[in-house]
């Protein structure tokens, strides 16, 4: 082969590679909307390529299967990294880490597909797994000790909390906080969650008061 033929084969190759990127980047962004919009029994792999553009086939050639793709579109700015590595100061980074990967008007928000799904019978595996490896987990470890599952669930149930009143309520008064603010008030709560000691109910009996 000459070094024309080379270029030329090089050339071609390296576009099939950036077409196949685009290809993929644009069924998960579909993919992403539409989940974000409706429920996961909802969605077909039909209505993801009609919105990319493409044809259905090539959804099941770059993701293998509709679970899959759904895991796909929960794959993103997990909580593997927060600010804050030590327990004191987790809350904030939490609080601040969804502001700033989920903004309010993105509607690709993990947490939020997480929502427009929690009823589907269907997908409730795949979330207890997704949950699990991109949210609780990673936080779990870095708070640590033995109940660094419960804390870390009653963290995110914080945020849960804020993503519907903010994204899916639109209430006023949330919506229109600045989000320096809401990293304070939010993450405050948060910290408590992670690092505070946590009350314990006994199960106990209580000892009869005795008459006189």
């Amino acid at each position: 082969m000459s070094l024309r033929d080379t270029a030329k084969h090089t050339a071609r190759r390296c576009r099939r590679e950036r077409d196949a990127v685009a290809t993929r980047q644009a069924i998960l962004e579909a993919a992403r909307t539409l989940f974000a919009h409706d429920s996961y029994e909802c969605v077909t792999i039909r209505d993801i390529a009609s919105k990319a553009g493409i044809d259905p086939a090539l959804v099941i050639r770059y993701f293998g299967s509709k679970e899959d793709l759904f895991l796909a579109t929960l794959d993103k700015g997990n909580c593997s990294s927060l600010p804050g590595g030590e327990s004191m100061g987790l809350g904030h980074g939490l609080i601040h880490h969804y502001i700033s990967h989920w903004s309010k008007q993105d509607a690709s928000d993990p947490l939020l597909i997480m929502i427009r799904s929690a009823s589907s019978n269907d997908s409730s595996d795949i979330l207890r797994q997704a949950l699990n490896e991109q949210f609780l987990q990673p936080i779990a470890e870095q708070v640590g000790g033995p109940d660094g599952h419960l804390r870390a669930e009653l963290a995110l149930s914080q945020l849960i909390g804020v993503n519907i009143m903010r994204s899916l309520l639109h209430t006023e008064a949330l919506s229109a906080i600045p989000d320096e603010q809401l990293i304070q008030i939010v993450g405050s709560v948060c910290q408590h969650y992670l690092s505070d000691e946590l009350e314990e109910t006994s199960t106990s009996k209580e000892e009869p008061i005795e008459r006189r």
